[in-house]
């Protein structure tokens, strides 16, 4: 056998083992953060329409990013029903928020409230028209 022919023989052996190694174990895409993985370990939450009591502990007194179709940014809510918001583009203001029963009201600034169920996810709250995850410190 020429030399040729011996490289290309371990090259293509050496191929095929490659590829055995990449076929075993799991499959997909992995996302790691030093070496441990980056995606959550939260058990899954069913989703499930809050009550008032349940959204005013879920809100007051926390900072929210939000995303809503005419917006970004990060919201405050207070206790007594108030909230502050820093919109990405349109900058700051601030609002009202209410909770009867299972139904949640927004009113930013001269506008009229929108309102809509207050859900969890699991992972991000949705109140009427925006998407809440919590900023932990």
């Amino acid at each position: 056998m020429t030399a040729r022919k011996t490289i290309r023989t371990l090259s293509i052996f050496a191929l095929a083992a490659l590829l055995a190694a990449c076929s075993q174990g799991p499959k997909g895409v992995r996302i790691t953060n030093d070496g441990t993985s980056a995606t959550t370990d939260k058990t899954p939450v069913p989703i499930s329409d809050f009550t008032a009591d349940q959204i005013r502990t879920a809100i007051a007194g926390k900072t929210f990013q939000y995303t809503r179709p005419d917006g970004n940014g990060f919201i405050t809510y207070n206790a007594d029903g108030t909230f502050s918001y820093q919109d990405d583009e349109k900058g700051g203001g601030e609002g009202k928020w209410t909770a009867n029963g299972t139904e949640y009201c927004e009113t930013f600034g001269n506008n009229p409230p929108e309102c809509g169920v207050f859900k969890n996810t699991g992972d991000a709250y949705f109140a009427a028209k925006s998407r809440l995850v919590e900023m932990k410190v």
